[in-house]
């Protein structure tokens, strides 16, 4: 048992000392953490593996098997389904149905990681208050020690250590793969200068058990540093049977800018559209309409959400734009504005550009008049 401790140990200790290596002083680290793909598996095998067999995607224009651009994903799914029934993880999972991955992925990475995973004094009630759906406070702790006792147990009971033992040349291709495409980091620095804020840390947290396509912006300030965060599954098909010619996905410089830009982005943005009056919501709440049904086809269910979305994104082809990539920045538009539907990106692009410029005090006083010429709309 101790000879095994050590080496989940020194596999753990290797994750931190390439996210410390990769990139030295600069802001921009990479980091694999435990929870988040523990968090993955347990949801593919629970949802997103159900009847994959049977589904299709759309990839870059062609429809293919759903297993089979999800082929890490489904190969989890066959190998640990017979967990998909554990008492564990129903129990884990039976105060947590109401929650998001995005919602789930911002507490866990605020605790040990598992099966030593519990709530601390130090951890902040925004990051556990929705367990309760009244936001009751006492409620929230109890079921977030419903929470984390089934999924430590259910770590346990998978034998998790083992499939990060197993999997180690995996997370080690994937992070080599990131390192030797890390986007130019000037995108960060363009950020910060755009939104005229800047954070400490800038942390790339891929996961391999989180399914493709699905990316997390997260922020938390502790002890007065703040790190920001994009948690994000693999970009494209993955080869892993040949172990001397793996491919894990993650080998793609422009998408991990690009998401990266969006994840790290809601971490600027929506503290700001968070400030606006609830009077401005409700006044502009008619453009929602015609978007509903595309919108809530990409879990965009709300009006405030949807501006949240639009915000960020047009802060995308911003950042692209002053990076001097003209033609991704068109590209970007084209693809949000007519295949997502984001309709009122142009309006936005007027507002922010006279920002760049300096025509207004503050990205608040942007927003806030950006969305008081949508209401004329």
């Amino acid at each position: 048992m101790k000879k095994k401790l050590f080496l989940i140990g020194l596999i753990l200790c290797c994750f931190q000392m390439m996210a410390q290596t990769l990139t030295g002083t600069d802001k921009l680290k990479i980091k694999i953490n435990k929870n988040v793909e523990l968090l993955g598996l347990a949801y593919f095998i629970g949802f997103e593996g159900v009847d994959i067999e049977n589904k299709t995607v759309e990839v870059d224009g062609k429809t293919i098997p759903k297993k089979d651009w999800h082929n890490y994903g489904y190969k989890i799914y066959q190998d640990y389904n017979a967990f998909a029934a554990s008492e564990n993880l129903a129990k884990c999972f039976s105060v947590a149905d109401h929650l998001w991955l995005d919602y789930l992925t911002a507490f866990l990475l605020q605790v040990d990681d598992v099966p030593n995973a519990r709530l601390t004094n130090s951890i902040k009630e925004k990051y556990y208050l929705n367990f309760s759906k009244e936001k009751n406070i006492d409620e929230a702790k109890k079921n977030v020690e419903i929470f984390l006792n089934g999924l430590n147990a259910f770590a346990e009971e998978i034998r998790f250590e083992n499939y990060l033992t197993e999997s180690k040349e995996y997370y080690e291709k994937s992070i080599a793969e990131i390192q030797s495409n890390l986007p130019n980091k000037s995108f960060v620095m363009a950020m910060e200068s755009f939104y005229k804020v800047a954070f400490d840390n800038y942390l790339l947290v891929p996961s391999l058990t989180i399914p493709k396509g699905m990316g997390f912006g997260i922020k938390n300030t502790d002890e007065g540093e703040t790190k920001v965060y994009n948690v994000f599954g693999a970009l494209d098909i993955q080869e892993f049977e040949a172990r001397d010619n793996l491919n894990m996905g993650f080998a793609n410089q422009e998408k991990i800018r690009e998401l990266s830009v969006h994840e790290f982005g809601h971490s600027f943005v929506n503290p700001v559209v968070a400030q606006l009056p609830d009077s401005l919501f409700t006044e502009t709440e008619h453009l929602f309409k015609p978007l509903i049904t595309e919108m809530s086809n990409q879990g965009y269910n709300t009006w405030e959400v949807c501006v949240y979305e639009h915000f960020v994104r047009a802060g995308e082809i911003i950042i692209a734009e002053k990076l001097g990539e003209k033609e991704a920045s068109e590209v970007l538009l084209r693809d949000y504005q007519q295949k997502r539907q984001f309709k009122y990106l142009p309006e936005i692009l007027i507002e922010l550009r006279k920002y760049d410029l300096g025509e207004y005090g503050s990205y608040y006083e942007t927003v806030e008049n950006t969305m008081k010429k949508l209401i004329t709309l």
